[in-house]
């Protein structure tokens, strides 16, 4: 197996790190898509949208970060990463979806977009304040996300969630900086959030 991205996309970074949680031996081939166009007509014959990351699995690919993750789950984890139960899945699921669809775009303004307008930015700190009030009240009754193991949700949202550790502007509430804090001693979390270069959000 193999990925194609560029260790500083946050979606890439998501993927690799849950390959070192499930301690699966996936070569991560770097890619530029941004700045080489060898590179991303390449990758349009695995990825029709050109997006990276992108999963080879001997013939198939998989495209789409949290897709990846529930693929990875399904075919190489344990129960407690993919159990039988729907409802459970529904249970990180949910947060993932939330997590692409509000939290990550959000995240983006606020912290990844230097070309942001100043009122733009603002407002979307004030969103990011408010959604880590609402994580912190989530992890006030537990040790993670949902329960007190790591999930998907976990490796979804904690990946974005660094970006704001490390922003000037913010500071996280007391139970999502004890939660940060416990994702910074996964070894995986270390090598391929923590220390990243720089972080893109594609």
């Amino acid at each position: 197996m193999k990925i194609y991205g560029h260790p500083s996309a946050i979606n890439v970074q998501k993927v690799m790190w849950l390959i070192d949680e499930l301690d699966l031996s996936i070569e991560l081939d770097e890619v530029d898509i941004h700045h080489n166009a060898q590179d991303a007509d390449a990758l349009a014959q695995k990825c029709p949208m050109r997006q990276v990351p992108v999963l080879e699995d001997g013939p198939n690919s998989v495209w789409e970060s949290h897709t990846i993750l529930r693929y990875l789950v399904a075919c190489y984890g344990n129960k407690m990463w993919y159990p039988d139960c729907a409802f459970q899945r529904s249970r990180y699921e949910r947060w993932m979806d939330w997590c692409l669809s509000s939290f990550q775009p959000t995240v983006k303004s606020a912290c990844l977009e230097a070309s942001s307008d100043p009122k733009v930015r603002e407002s979307a700190l004030e969103q990011c304040r408010y959604d880590l009030e609402k994580l912190n009240e989530e992890l006030a009754e537990r040790r993670y996300l949902i329960s007190d193991m790591m999930t998907l949700a976990d490796i979804a949202i904690g990946t974005v969630v660094h970006s704001l550790a490390v922003a000037p502007s913010m500071t996280l509430p007391p139970h999502v900086s004890q939660w940060y804090q416990q994702l910074k001693s996964s070894s995986g979390y270390q090598r391929w959030v923590v220390q990243a270069r720089h972080t893109q959000p594609a």
